[in-house]
């Protein structure tokens, strides 16, 4: 069975580091013309790089997409150089180590614009955009936080629960437009945004997933592939967990015992 995003245009918030990267570089190794964005011009222009040594030619530019009137812009600019856009992947985020009692206001607005707010404008460009292209994908990244928050990071937590309500949504309003609209649930995988976690208690994190590891994000962003491409018309309104068996079973370290 053939997967691939021939002749088809996709944008990935949060594209030049861990899932995002992955993302543009399988979107682009399958043909799409891809666009990233992300906060810092010095990571975008470090991407590009990187995708430009394995012959990968991407689009990338700073935006900041807690902004409506940025991330648009940037939109338009997608659609002026490629001609439409195809596929959106809300991937962009953040999370606060703390807890709720612990974040500032400013945190909490701060990951709400980035988290949700982007998401929704992600949906308003999807209906501006796709629409005109017949139809479209929309990616919305949710988390294993959308069904199982933590103490510790609250805000995230609550971020992601909303964004699998709205991606649901968001699937029963575009569907007159032949826009599909899906989100995903990582288990814990190993991002920049990860690391520092992963160092301190790897084994802890590992022994939840029934597959007894944490995740690449090369492995997401298989999935993003399928979910992106025609092979995944009939899939929308729904979120699909690539968690490596974390909600399985509440005992998975015991099969390996």
């Amino acid at each position: 069975m053939e997967i691939n995003l021939k002749g088809k245009v996709a944008v990935v918030t949060g594209g030049t580091a861990g899932i995002g990267l992955a993302a543009a570089r399988l979107f682009a190794r399958e043909g799409a013309q891809v666009a990233v964005c992300s906060r810092s011009q010095s990571h975008v222009d470090g991407a590009l790089r990187d995708l430009a040594r394995e012959g990968l030619e991407v689009h990338g530019k700073s935006v900041d997409v807690s902004s409506r009137k940025d991330l648009f812009a940037f939109a338009d600019e997608v659609e002026s150089r490629f001609g439409g856009i195809d596929v959106w992947v809300s991937n962009a985020g953040i999370m606060v180590e703390k807890k709720i009692i612990d974040t500032s206001e400013e945190e909490w607005r701060r990951t709400f614009g980035i988290n949700l707010d982007s998401v929704y404008y992600g949906g308003l460009i999807a209906a501006d955009k796709m629409r005109k292209r017949g139809g479209g994908v929309l990616i919305n990244a949710a988390s294993f936080a959308t069904l199982m928050p933590s103490v510790g990071s609250g805000a995230y937590a609550a971020t992601k629960a909303a964004i699998g309500n709205m991606t649901r949504t968001l699937a029963g309003e575009l569907a007159p437009f032949n826009i599909r609209v899906v989100g995903f649930i990582p288990g814990v995988i190993e991002t920049p945004m990860t690391e520092r976690w992963i160092a301190a208690k790897g084994k802890v994190l590992a022994s939840q997933h029934a597959l007894q590891r944490v995740g690449k994000p090369e492995e997401i962003a298989n999935a993003l592939l399928f979910l992106a491409s025609d092979r995944a018309s009939f899939i929308t309104g729904t979120c699909l967990e690539i968690t490596g068996g974390k909600f399985c079973v509440q005992n998975p370290a015991d099969a390996w015992a």
